[in-house]
């Protein structure tokens, strides 16, 4: 798997059901030997528009396949593969989004282009999820102003 400068490293200590996080989370599920995944990193990861954005938040990549520990957002201990499968995650690369207190806000479940990245990297920060139920809803209200 490809690892980026912002990773968090392991331990992988998420659990906000206690403590809020100071930022949001975004967990990449990954896989060895993934296409999708590199494309994701060798070209919108390079983005510098995309990395700024992810420097506002906590970011881990976990092998959606793998045993390493995972103390989760909502202070359940797993394995990667255990949490990405209790989540659903059936695709590589998916990232998931999650609010200060382990909300899951919205995921991405496929290779995106840059815009769509961006806006759901903006909706996440500019906390949009909190006056719109839906990316799509947020995404409408912004064109209208």
């Amino acid at each position: 798997m490809v690892e980026e400068d912002f990773f968090l490293p392991p331990p992988y200590h998420l659990d906000r059901s206690k403590f809020p996080g100071e930022r949001p989370l975004a967990v990449f599920f990954e896989q060895g030997n993934c296409h999708a995944c590199d494309i994701l990193h060798t070209q919108l990861l390079r983005q510098p528009a995309i990395q700024e954005l992810f420097d506002a938040f906590d970011s881990v990549q976990l092998n959606m396949r793998g045993n390493e520990p995972v103390i989760t957002p909502d202070g359940r201990k797993l394995s990667a593969r255990e949490w990405a499968n209790s989540l659903g995650v059936f695709y590589a690369p998916t990232l998931i989004f999650f609010d200060e207190n382990g909300k899951e806000i919205i995921r991405v479940d496929s290779v995106v282009h840059f815009f769509r990245l961006r806006n759901v990297l903006n909706y996440v920060l500019s906390k949009g999820y909190l006056s719109h139920p839906s990316f799509q809803l947020w995404r409408s209200a912004d064109r209208n102003r």
